[in-house]
């Protein structure tokens, strides 16, 4: 049996060596206490000045004792890089746990019985050994708080324990307590589904006086169904490109054959984002309910202009399955370009144009570049439409749509039923378009699936927004669900894309976002053998004042592949470690740390024998090896909230801050009271519609 008497050497138990200098100080102490009884009979004797000393020269051992634990807080802080709880001056942003000494040597718990066989020599039985590496939040044990600034933080953070080994709740109670205290903004993903994780956070938010600032998107609907969550528009989240990848990816329009059914519904589905997102990034959609109102009028550029609004999912829907609406949708545009070309130009493209106004001053080959020669947006959607279509091509399509055609009874009919006429199909004229549509079944599916959080006209909050502004989101994930996780995962992963490239370098809060991406395992799997490139992002944001944690219980080269579990693992500067059982982490963990030297006491017995006398001669020599830090037992057998901290190559036992956040429900399943807020682009457009 080995104990561990320093962070760098183990010896063994039946060894004299020692090379703690608080463990000495501790023996001479106690070995005083001879001194205390000579003191008392000095006292009684009247020798004041001997007692005097007496008394000088015993604690002293307790002043150095005091000296000695500063010097290892001191040193134990600057080895991991934490702040000074002696000098707060630059203001800790997290507080993480306590720093703990280790048992000087492995404890023997007896029972009472055996303890008095022991004592008097007999035979005695263990009932349970306490190992040396175990720890304990003992006052005697402590050695100083674990705490981390805004810099640190930004360095990331990898969370690791097994299951019920206590991640959640040091998250709860260090990362997200000390976030929503000092007003930072928290983005929070759990893959967990629990409700009751959702109330303790806002029993946090209350606590600090910050419920207005809370805002839940829960995707795990309770027994009867319900969603209790805040609303999001999909279109709000992410690039353009980003977004288009995620639908597509939902809608499993997946084939080699570009002719096939589903590579035709794929071109099409892509088309129509181009275009709608476009419009999107512009802040250019129409109210497809104004459409007829816009077809119709005189000066389409104009009248668009007044019907402006976000885009949702009613009218995303409406275009992808009304073919009539459409046409009419890219009818518009083909006249605003032929009216207002440079305007529109302007609307959609003022961020490239600005780019070429910069770049062509020095650029010869962009100088001759101006707005009026961009390519019509929509002429990608209009050639889909043709080719899923029996009409010739666009022109004709649009010349027959808007003159009709004349029938035999002198009867003149336009619009979409003209088409059909002039340019029938025993099928259908848009025979290959309505079957285009109707493979978008499962992307339709998926929006009905979440529909409380998803089919509506206006979000309860951007997030995005909510973020930058200092925000708690927090986002409860149904990790084991094996169909929509990696969907969903897609959508967050290219939410945290976006808000990056929004911030750029330039971009200064006033505090750093916390970003908590919990039970990874669960929920941010690849799909299709694409990675999400996590760490990347990581490398990315440090710059952007967001500070990431990353909580897993099992190796992820599995669940995220080798090349992104590398960058993780490179992109991180703290690892933390609780309770812990998998194999492939504990060996990380060694690869993290310097290895410790072990010295082994060997011996050998010799017997001689002669005529008057037997008598025995010991060999014994000290040998020295090198050995993994952590042993499997090490992190294994510890109770949950205890574990270790690693940083610059050190690990320090460390004990987990806790702290039950008193609930403001009964029960863990009651429904969390949700904030709704009220978008002010609504109010305006409510505002001018009624006159106000």
């Amino acid at each position: 049996m080995e104990n561990n008497n320093s962070d760098k050497i183990r010896v063994n138990t039946y060894t004299k060596i020692d090379d703690s200098e608080e463990k000495l100080l501790d023996e001479v102490f106690w070995s005083s206490l001879w001194i205390i009884l000579f003191f008392v009979f000095s006292i009684g004797l009247k020798i004041h000045f001997f007692a005097f000393a007496l008394f000088i020269y015993f604690f002293s051992f307790k002043f150095q004792k005091n000296l000695l634990k500063n010097k290892n807080k001191y040193e134990k802080i600057k080895e991991l890089f934490l702040i000074n709880n002696d000098n707060l001056k630059n203001k800790y942003s997290i507080h993480l746990g306590t720093l703990v000494k280790k048992h000087k040597k492995d404890v023997d718990v007896l029972t009472l019985y055996n303890q008095v066989r022991k004592f008097f020599g007999f035979d005695y039985e263990i009932e349970k050994t306490i190992p040396s590496q175990k720890l304990t939040s003992s006052k005697s044990n402590a050695i100083t708080p674990v705490l981390i600034d805004d810099a640190i933080l930004r360095q990331h953070c990898a969370l690791m324990a097994t299951t019920g080994g206590g991640k959640t709740e040091l998250l709860l109670n260090s990362y997200i307590e000390s976030s929503i205290s000092k007003g930072s903004g928290v983005f929070a993903i759990f893959g967990k589904a629990d409700n009751s994780m959702l109330q303790r956070v806002q029993s946090i938010c209350a606590t600090f006086n910050r419920l207005s600032d809370l805002h839940i998107v829960n995707w795990n609907p309770d027994k009867r169904g319900k969603f209790n969550s805040n609303t999001i528009n999909l279109f709000e989240l992410g690039a353009s490109k980003d977004i288009i990848t995620m639908l597509t990816s939902i809608a499993d329009l997946e084939g080699n054959d570009d002719g096939s059914w589903n590579g035709k519904a794929k071109l099409f589905l892509s088309s129509l984002l181009k275009v709608i997102l476009t419009l999107r990034d512009a802040n250019f959609f129409l109210d497809i309910s104004k459409i007829d109102k816009v077809f119709n009028s005189t000066n389409k550029f104009e009248e668009y202009q007044k019907h402006l609004v976000k885009l949702d999912y009613f009218s995303f829907n409406r275009l992808l399955s009304e073919t009539d609406l459409l046409i009419k949708f890219l009818l518009i545009f083909d006249e605003i370009y032929e009216t207002n070309k440079n305007e529109i130009n302007t609307k959609l493209y003022s961020k490239f144009i600005k780019i070429i106004e910069v770049e062509s001053k020095n650029n010869s080959s962009l100088s001759h570049l101006d707005s009026s020669v961009k390519n019509q947006f929509h002429n990608e959607l209009k050639n889909v439409v043709i080719m899923l279509s029996n009409v010739p091509d666009w022109e004709k399509l649009k010349e027959t749509y808007l003159n009709g055609v004349v029938t035999e009874s002198g009867t003149t009919i336009k619009g979409i039923e003209a088409v059909s006429l002039k340019y029938p199909q025993r099928s259908g004229t848009f025979y290959d378009l309505s079957v285009a549509q109707g493979l978008m079944d499962k992307l339709v599916n998926f929006f009905d699936s979440f529909a409380p959080i998803l089919k509506n006209v206006n979000s309860d909050l951007n997030i995005l927004d909510a973020i930058d502004s200092n925000k708690i989101v927090i986002v409860n994930l149904p990790g084991q669900n094996k169909i929509y996780s990696p969907i969903l995962a897609e959508l967050l992963v290219s939410t945290l894309n976006l808000l990056a490239e929004r911030r750029g370098k330039d971009f200064i809060p006033d505090t750093t976002t916390l970003v908590i991406l919990d039970e990874i395992n669960s929920w941010l799997k690849t799909k299709n053998n694409q990675s999400y490139q996590i760490g990347d992002l990581l490398s990315v944001i440090r710059g952007l004042y967001m500070g990431a944690v990353l909580s897993f219980q099992s190796d992820l080269k599995e669940t995220m592949g080798s090349i992104d579990n590398s960058q993780i693992i490179a992109n991180v500067k703290t690892i933390i470690s609780l309770k812990l059982e998998d194999v492939e982490l504990i060996k990380l963990l060694n690869s993290k740390v310097q290895k410790v030297e072990k010295i082994t006491l060997e011996e050998s017995m010799k017997r001689e024998k002669n005529l008057k006398k037997s008598h025995n001669n010991e060999d014994s020599k000290l040998s020295k090896s090198e050995e993994d830090f952590f042993k499997p037992e090490m992190l294994s057998n510890i109770k949950n909230g205890e574990g270790y901290i690693i940083k610059n190559s050190i690990a320090s036992p460390f004990m987990a801050k806790y702290m039950k956040q008193k609930s403001l429900y009964k029960t863990a399943k009651d429904d969390v009271v949700l904030n709704r807020y009220v978008d002010v682009d609504v109010i305006i457009k409510k505002q001018i519609e009624l006159g106000v």
